[in-house]
């Protein structure tokens, strides 16, 4: 209950921003997450109290990853976005997935406390990011901030993608499946 309380007020305190610092008749793009994950939906939520407050602003809520959202807002596609701060610092440092550093963006706040899960069937003797070789690994599609983690824990542990038994790049519901 804490979580969503605090989530709740996050998400008013960036839709307060996106009010306060928009000029009136003007047309908003907020980068989200994909259909099916919970930024998309947080989204229309921020767009909702953000449009109820300032009727002569608009937002429109696009799908987007965590990675894909700071190059969005770097290159001007996007005003706003939710992005994991992990994304956003890699980006400013110019460190891999991003090639270039970014220059224009920031994080203005943080809505909620975001934890890497691996997770893996009981019976699989898997104990360790070492027992990845050789296996099947679904994650995230390539501009998604979990594929990016997943690239980085192979790394620390020596692997890459070349070194597991197969990868499955797909949403939130293909890695469940």
């Amino acid at each position: 209950m804490r979580r969503t309380l605090c989530t709740l007020v996050a998400a008013l305190l960036v839709a307060g921003l996106l009010v306060a610092c928009s000029p009136t008749g003007q047309r908003l793009k907020l980068a989200t997450g994909p259909q099916g994950g919970t930024w998309y939906p947080l989204g229309g939520a921020i767009k909702s109290i953000v449009e109820a407050r300032m009727h002569e602003v608009s937002v429109q809520v696009m799908p987007g990853g965590g990675i894909a959202n700071v190059l969005a807002v770097e290159k001007g596609r996007a005003h706003f976005a939710l992005a994991n701060s992990v994304s956003t610092v890699d980006a400013i440092n110019a460190q891999p997935p991003f090639k270039s550093r970014a220059t224009q963006v920031c994080n203005v706040a943080t809505l909620y406390p975001q934890y890497f899960q691996v997770i893996t069937l009981a019976d699989a003797g898997l104990t360790s990011p070492e027992d990845f070789r050789g296996k099947v690994l679904g994650t995230q599609m390539r501009g998604n901030t979990g594929e990016a983690i997943t690239s980085h824990l192979l790394k620390a542990y020596a692997m890459t993608y070349q070194d597991l038994g197969g990868v499955s790049y797909g949403s939130y519901t293909d890695s469940v499946t």
